[in-house]
């Protein structure tokens, strides 16, 4: 057994060497890089306005655009978070739940959005990122801690936006991008866009299939070896369409997603498998406008959302049934006050309607609030941002939230910025935490989080084709009332108020760009240190809090030249606690990915064939114990565009 860890950490030591090497000073990295050569144009994504703010003073934020999520277009979204983020994702397997995780929070401390609306199960309080194709979305905005708190509420460790835009474009393209792949992995992405720069339509449906049955090595047995993950099957379809119209500044959009999935559950290592099976059906839909009258914006938005979620296994033959019906109305205005401040109301309201066989009775459940906000921007040199939310949940008035940023320029006509920001965010309880049925306690108090971040930002051009970017963060959470479930009797769990946490940490980032005629090559690099501390108790408040690794990096190499491109990606992860007391652990591990790529141009039309490795060293390693990670895999996709 120590031969083979010595062996494990012999082949991850190049990536580990070669992330620290780009880390030797810490530079910000983009998701917003056109991979394009010169030789081919393949069209973008054109915004014509932001009905997600972009970044406010102060904060920090992370965008995946399109030009990125196009190598994803047969992946997921945790795939997409876990190699182009700097967020830690904990992963049950392949096809299995994936969450993530910010700053040494937890997954109930992430909000996900679908442009604007909150699309978090109502239930668990969280969303799976497993059951998201990356293909159905066009970019990816992560904010982090206060900076969250402009989209929504509740996510005192951030919130991943995923939004859709039109491109208003006179043309219709089809794109037709069929995908095979280790362990039984067969997948096919179809997106048909067409229209006018008064009317667009998009119409996007995404089929995938595998039987996940990867060799792995069972660490539990009394002599370790390698063995096949079974009763690991997966099926998903997801289908979109979205339709835009624009006259003048003012915008009508409708847009439908469903989604369905059904899973085996393999279960654990140590356990084994029981049978355990689960369907997952989704279908979300927003009707949105956006309107200019003078120098204001005004934005209105409805949403209905049901999912479906069953499960069932050998020893609970009838299972889990749960129904949650979501309706949200979303609307606020923009103003100016003067040339340099803006003003931003917003009121959201969402029902929940809930039937489940684990809760006693229909629950209906209504969380309402109101937002005010104020931008200020003097120039480059100076801005500031101030943000006050009033909560109603259900009848009860929450304590007032707020965040506040502060951004200025340290050198005269160069792109270097200090920012601050402190900020107070609350989580309302799942309905899980309140109505489940045993153990659910309908008095919970909402969890609460004073958060505190200063930074220093970067951006630099030190010739016509050499660009660095930078950023270094320190960021401080004390989370409070915080809901843990613990045993009431030998049987029955209950949720409770009991827990505290502190963490605390430092981000840092780098970009480095070099593009000459079609020559182009980047180094996007990351590193977070996370201390995360349970402060409940004495006993539990010295060690390190668990699945949350205190070291973690990533880093991507991209090179093209003219047609031909790769990427080099590579993620780290320092040892994973799995005991309160630290006992028990993960070891570390770096994982490395390869993928490159041809593209040709006949006509107007393009085609462009992509093969990539995942897991290149075939490490043996697990983000959740027992319960392994893919080891080496394989994956093609060939991809069309037809301009007709």
């Amino acid at each position: 057994m120590q031969k083979l860890n010595k062996l494990e950490l012999f082949t991850a030591r190049p990536a580990i060497l070669f992330i620290l090497a780009s880390l030797f000073t810490p530079l910000k990295i983009y998701g917003q890089v056109k991979r394009e050569s010169d030789t081919v144009k393949i069209s973008e994504v054109v915004i014509t306005r932001k009905l997600i703010s972009s970044e406010q003073p102060g904060f920090k934020f992370y965008t995946v655009d399109s030009s990125r999520l196009n190598g994803y277009t047969h992946f997921f979204l945790n795939d997409v978070l876990r190699e182009a983020t700097p967020l830690f994702i904990k992963e049950y397997g392949a096809g299995l739940t994936s969450t993530a995780s910010f700053r040494g929070t937890s997954a109930g401390h992430t909000q996900v959005t679908w442009n604007g609306i909150n699309i978090n199960d109502p239930m668990l309080g969280q969303t799976d990122f497993s059951l998201i194709p990356a293909g159905m979305i066009d970019n990816v905005m992560v904010s982090f801690g206060g900076a969250s708190m402009d989209l929504g509420s509740g996510a005192i460790g951030g919130i991943i936006n995923l939004g859709n835009e039109p491109s208003w474009r006179k043309e219709t393209i089809i794109d037709l991008a069929p995908g095979a792949g280790s362990f039984g992995r067969y997948s096919g992405m179809l997106k048909v866009s067409t229209g006018g720069d008064k009317f667009q339509t998009v119409t996007k449906a995404f089929l995938n299939t595998a039987t996940n049955n990867f060799r792995f090595l069972d660490t539990e047995l009394a002599v370790p070896g390698w063995k096949r993950r079974e009763h690991n099957q997966l099926t998903q379809n997801s289908f979109m369409q979205e339709i835009y119209f624009r006259r003048s500044a003012n915008v009508l959009s409708a847009r439908i997603w469903y989604q369905s999935a059904s899973r085996n559950l393999p279960g654990s290592i140590l356990y084994g498998y029981s049978g355990e099976k689960q369907s997952d059906n989704s279908l979300r839909s927003l009707v949105s406008y956006d309107a200019v009258k003078g120098n204001k914006e005004f934005f209105a938005t409805a949403g209905w959302m049901r999912t479906d979620m069953r499960y069932t296994s050998f020893y609970d033959t009838i299972g889990s049934k749960n129904i949650v019906n979501t309706l949200i109305i979303k609307g606020g205005m923009n103003f100016p006050l003067s040339e340099s401040t803006i003003i931003k109301a917003v009121l959201n309201d969402e029902l929940n309607l809930v039937q489940s066989n684990y809760y006693s009775g229909k629950v209906n459940h209504n969380n309402a609030s109101l937002t005010l906000s104020a931008e200020r921007k003097k120039g480059k040199w100076f801005g500031a941002a101030l943000l006050v939310r009033e909560t109603l949940d259900n009848k009860s008035l929450l304590v007032p939230d707020f965040s506040a940023g502060f951004e200025l320029r340290t050198i005269r006509g160069e792109e270097h910025y200090i920012k601050l920001n402190l900020s107070r965010n609350s989580k309302i309880p799942s309905l899980n935490d309140r109505f489940w049925n045993p153990g659910g306690n309908p008095e919970l108090k909402n969890e609460y989080a004073y958060s505190l971040e200063a930074g220093y930002k970067l951006e630099h051009r030190l010739t016509s084709s050499f660009n660095i970017n930078s950023e270094l963060n320190y960021f401080n959470n004390y989370i409070r009332n915080m809901i843990q479930w613990y045993p009431e009797t030998d049987f029955i769990w209950v949720a409770g108020n009991i827990g505290s946490a502190n963490t605390t940490g430092l981000e840092s980032s780098a970009s480095l760009k070099y593009a000459f005629n079609t020559f182009s090559v980047e180094l996007d690099a990351g590193y977070s240190y996370t201390r995360a501390r349970d402060i409940s108790t004495d006993e539990t408040s010295s060690g390190q809090m668990i699945y949350i690794p205190k070291h973690q990096a990533n880093s991507t190499l991209q090179v093209s030249y003219r047609n031909i491109y790769s990427y080099w990606v590579i993620n780290y992860a320092g040892r994973i606690y799995t005991t309160s007391d630290n006992s028990g652990f993960l070891r570390e591990y770096a994982i490395s990915s390869l993928s490159g790529g041809y593209k040709l141009k006949i006509k107007e039309n393009i085609a462009d064939i992509r093969f990539k490795v995942d897991n290149i060293f075939n490490v043996s390693y697990q983000t959740i114990k027992y319960y392994p990670q893919t080891g080496r895999s394989y994956f093609l996709v060939l991809s069309f565009r037809f301009k007709v």
